[in-house]
């Protein structure tokens, strides 16, 4: 399994949203990672993959945030800022490393989405890749 790296956390950016929601983080976040909704405060907290009770990821957050601020996450939508060396359409997963995607599953198999092509740019002969989240 390969941990999928952003570009900068920075550089994460909404392509396009089609279902989200806002609430305070319990634990400080990074554009780009995955959370679930802490089922004791209410508010968002970090995803992985290692076991079910951490592997309900309801989204990814849209910007970096300190605790107890209020964050976004896209549960349907698209983002960009992700470096993929994976191909078009490949499944990506929620990874065992806390806050963090891989290219293969981790000990709780969870698909966040595909990766697909950007028309917007180019590099090289290629569209850019982005992240087709599909919880």
């Amino acid at each position: 399994m390969a941990n999928i790296a952003l570009v900068t956390a920075a550089r994460v950016r909404v392509v396009e949203s089609i279902h989200q929601m806002t609430l305070p983080c319990v634990e400080a976040v990074v554009a780009g990672q995955p959370v679930r909704i802490d089922t004791t405060t209410g508010k968002w907290t970090a995803a992985n993959g290692s076991s079910a009770g951490e592997a309900r990821v309801w989204g990814i957050v849209t910007e970096s945030k300190a605790a107890g601020m209020a964050v976004t996450a896209i549960r349907r939508g698209v983002l960009d800022g992700y470096v993929f060396t994976q191909a078009y359409d490949a499944a990506i997963y929620l990874s065992d490393t806390d806050a963090t995607l891989a290219d293969s599953a981790g000990t709780v198999s969870t698909i966040i989405g595909r990766v697909i092509p950007a028309t917007g740019t180019t590099v090289g002969t290629a569209f850019d890749k982005v992240l087709s989240i599909e919880l």
